[in-house]
């Protein structure tokens, strides 16, 4: 049983918006993650992602190295509680 976590990440400074959603469209998926894209602008995605917390610290990995090509400069990645106001153990 892992902990499960749920953050927000907010990446900023790559220009290449599309190529990071879909990086992190594949991540997720590959890492069975729950990932909502909350918001997209020009060099700024906002991502809310939620599983196993090994998973989600990979998943923030892959994103801030971002796609071939593109540096990701900015990332911020905050927890978010979840419904009952915290984060916990899910089987």
């Amino acid at each position: 049983m892992s902990r499960w976590e749920r953050m927000r990440l907010e990446l900023e400074g790559c220009m290449a918006v599309e190529a990071i959603l879909c990086l992190a469209r594949e991540r997720a998926a590959l890492m069975a993650l729950e990932c909502v894209v909350v918001e997209t602008g020009p060099a700024r995605v906002v991502f809310e992602v939620a599983g196993p917390e090994p998973l989600v610290g990979a998943f923030e990995m892959a994103c801030s190295l971002g796609p071939a090509g593109c540096v990701v400069p900015v990332v911020r990645c905050l927890p978010v509680p979840g419904e009952d106001g915290v984060q916990g153990e899910r089987e």
